[in-house]
């Protein structure tokens, strides 16, 4: 018994030796290298599975718009590569998870792990290389998300539109309404960078648009314009020698008025920062005082379309811009942070539900190039828990973790935009949490 207790205590204390040992965290070549040729012959395969699922999904759903617009095989192929870098950032992710899932299962199978923790490597450490590829894929993951694709998904549903949907193009109208709620645009086709034709703008009478309009009080221009708009109320103002009196006067009447302007072409001048309004006409609206319904008033014309030949509009009354125009209508998920975070900065009075949209989208666009990240967290201490069920079990449990990740940012998203949750935590909460527990789950294991 003697000698058996000293075997015992001989062995324990070598045990609290070998646990003392420092960590090797310096580059290991041989095991690195290894590891990172046999995820990426992995990852590689995953990659390019998916990009053909993704553009033959494409192909299912729209091969027959353009064939039946006789758009071109070039246009055709185009409207795919555009298309492509949306599908990859989703893909980025899923392949990640699925690599390093597959990866660390085939070396559990053959108990290389055992061999690798055996020799004095953490679990930690046997996916050092995996970790490098997950941090590499994330900031491509990112570059995408902030700077390919909010330009690509502008160009395909363009090129959609000018190529597969022309007849719909010509009928449908682009509406924005600006934030401050006083201005609404109807644009026949909006292109970002160029002059707009056929525009309407639905806006309301203010002593800027007054300015504008009449020119200056005691002028022939401001007499004129102010007989062609009054008509009948001209005669009721008070004296010419009242100048003041009669420009309160017109201003009184005018104020708050709807008037809508037909617009044959506008555009945005970026050196003097003002709207040019090139040919076309106003109509500006009477109010129907004795009915209590807002809604109701301004329906009745005060005066005939009124034509005019240029009109120049500075930024301080018309505020928009055109890619604040052309980004108000575009899907929020395709808009990058730096753009969703203009749009808040500049609109500190925007209604609360579309902030909280703009914050719920904004804070996940922050988060969700992590989950290429967040994939390695929790593809190496899954797929090595049970080192002899092989890779099939890692992969289903792996399409299992990417089911719920999916489904739980989808219902804090939602949660976010409605504004039942807090826009931060509905953004950024089921990254973070994933994130968490795959890296509880990998200390855990370390030993």
């Amino acid at each position: 018994m003697q000698n058996d207790d000293r075997i015992n205590y001989n062995f324990a204390s070598r045990y609290q030796d070998l646990k003392k040992l420092p960590r090797r965290w310096f580059p290991l070549w041989t095991l690195d290298g290894y590891i990172f040729r046999e995820f990426m012959i992995k990852y590689a395969i995953l990659l390019t599975v998916f990009v053909l699922l993704f553009v033959l999904s494409d192909v299912y759903r729209d091969i027959s718009d353009f064939l039946d617009a006789h758009a071109s095989w070039r246009d055709i192929v185009t409207y795919l590569l555009y298309r492509l870098p949306g599908n990859i950032r989703f893909i980025l992710p899923i392949s990640m998870l699925l690599g390093c899932m597959w990866t660390m299962a085939t070396f559990g199978k053959n108990l290389e792990v055992t061999a690798m923790r055996a020799s004095g490597v953490s679990l930690f450490r046997c996916g050092g290389a995996i970790f490098a590829v997950g941090i590499a894929v994330t900031a491509v993951n990112i570059y995408f998300n902030e700077i390919l694709i909010p330009k690509t998904s502008v160009e395909a549903d363009r090129l959609f539109d000018l190529a597969a949907d022309k007849r719909r193009h010509a009928k449908s109208l682009l509406t924005y309404k600006s934030n401050d709620g006083k201005r609404r645009w109807m644009f026949q086709l909006f292109v970002t960078g160029e002059n707009q034709k056929n525009v309407i703008l639905k806006t309301v009478w203010d002593e800027n648009l007054m300015k504008i309009l009449l020119s200056q009080p005691g002028t022939p221009e401001f007499e004129a314009a102010a007989k062609n708009i009054l008509g009948l109320r001209y005669a009721n103002l008070p004296e010419l020698k009242y100048e003041k009196e009669r420009y309160d006067a017109v201003y009184r009447t005018l104020a708050g008025r709807k008037v809508d302007f037909n617009i044959d072409e506008a555009y945005f001048d970026r050196e003097s920062q003002e709207w040019v309004f090139v040919s076309g006409k106003f109509v500006s609206y009477d109010r129907i005082e004795e009915t209590i319904f807002t809604a109701s008033r301004g329906t009745m014309m005060l005066h005939n379309d009124l034509p005019f030949k240029e009109l120049r509009i500075p930024k301080s009354i018309i505020t928009e811009e055109p890619e604040d125009i052309l980004n108000a209508v575009q899907e929020k998920d395709n808009l990058s942070t730096p753009v969703i975070w203009d749009i808040l900065r500049k609109n500190p009075n925007m209604p609360e539900r579309a902030k909280c949209i703009y914050q719920t989208v904004f804070f996940y666009r922050i988060a969700f190039p992590w989950s290429c990240f967040l994939a390695v967290f929790l593809g190496i201490p899954l797929a090595t828990k049970n080192e002899r069920t092989g890779s099939m079990l890692a992969i289903i449990s792996a399409i299992a973790l990417i089911v719920i990740y999916i489904v739980v940012a989808e219902i804090f998203l939602m949660l976010g935009k409605s504004g039942t949750l807090n826009p931060v935590l509905c953004g950024l909460a089921p990254t973070i949490a994933f994130i968490a527990a795959g890296a509880w789950k990998i200390l855990n294991d370390r030993n």
